[in-house]
């Protein structure tokens, strides 16, 4: 795909849609980016329609919704403008329909960079992977970051993160995928650090989006292992921030593997420190992200389903499960 990053490049929009040509455009975001669905619908000089308020982990009805606005008035191009919600939801218009996709993250999420796709229905989430999903062009400007609440941008950073570390222990990570991880975690944990430093720090916005744009490429090539099936689950289950998910399992995910598989600890060290899971633990306290499951919502008196449920959806023994999320649960 083609990638325009930059402060101010979100003006950048319109040439990028007119390189489609199209006679009708889709736009698709959430509700806190009102304002900048705005500034591209009235930039465009084509016919415009909007989807605005899209919901955490991409409902199937909202899909369903999406598709038939879309038979409607048939638009060649979507323009995603949002968090890994709008992306999502512009991903499943692509995957069943004839259109182009555009993304314009306003989170750090990275899922504008992968080929995966996500839809929930009746408390389960599916996913998969296809090519029609990647957008052609995906238009990366900080500033729109600025109006981010502070626990959405730690969430996502978390996110990011999650992308990042999983990728080091998966069967298809390589060299390369590796010391892109390394150096996007490095990159994400600075950024953040400095963006709560000063919130209108935009070179530190920029390097944070920069590290999740790597995050996302990285799970594009390592796919999803336990961490990120685990939160899809829960996700699914429970309805919880997606973020929030990957700030309260990482660091158990992380002391998880090296305990079965050590051989990702020199990366995870190089990106963290001696004590990576206690880096990311530490990370969550000073931005005052979740760090635990019963902070996120999820019912103590669910956590049984809940092993069941990863259990069957990864494959991996209960009793590892429920010592994980055991673990997790509690402050």
């Amino acid at each position: 795909g083609r990638i325009v990053f930059g402060a101010g490049r979100r003006r950048d929009v319109v040439a990028e849609v007119a390189r489609f040509n199209p006679s009708g455009v889709l736009i698709v975001g959430g509700s806190h980016d009102v304002s900048t669905i705005d500034e591209v619908r009235n930039a465009l000089s084509v016919r415009v329609e909007t989807i605005v308020g899209v919901r955490a982990h991409v409902p199937a009805g909202d899909v369903r919704s999406a598709l038939e606005k879309v038979d409607g008035y048939g638009p060649e191009v979507v323009v995603t403008v949002g968090g890994g919600s709008a992306t999502g939801l512009g991903k499943m218009i692509a995957l069943q329909r004839d259109t182009r996709l555009l993304a314009v993250p306003t989170t750090y999420a990275g899922s504008e960079m992968t080929p995966i796709w996500g839809t929930t229905d009746d408390g389960t989430k599916t996913t998969g992977r296809s090519p029609r999903v990647l957008p052609a062009t995906v238009v990366y400007d900080p500033e729109l970051t600025v109006s981010l609440p502070m626990t959405v941008t730690a969430t996502s950073a978390f996110n990011a993160i999650a992308h990042c570390v999983e990728a080091l222990w998966l069967p298809d990570t390589s060299p390369i995928s590796s010391e892109t991880a390394v150096g996007a975690i490095r990159s994400i944990v600075a950024g953040v650090t400095d963006v709560v430093a000063d919130l209108g720090d935009i070179d530190a916005r920029a390097r944070l989006l920069y590290g999740a744009h790597r995050a996302g490429a990285v799970l594009a090539v390592a796919g999803t292992g336990l961490l990120h099936q685990t939160a899809h689950v829960l996700g699914g289950m429970f309805d919880p921030d997606h973020g929030a998910l990957y700030a309260v399992l990482t660091p158990f995910m992380i002391d998880h593997h090296l305990s079965t598989d050590p051989r990702a600890e020199p990366a995870l060290v190089a990106a963290l420190g001696p004590d990576p899971a206690g880096a990311v633990s530490r990370l969550a306290e000073d931005l005052g992200a979740p760090r635990s499951l019963s902070e996120i919502g999820l019912p103590p008196n669910r956590i049984g389903d809940a092993v069941e449920a990863v259990s069957r959806h990864t494959g991996v023994a209960t009793d590892t499960i429920a010592r994980l999320l055991d673990a997790a649960k509690s402050p």
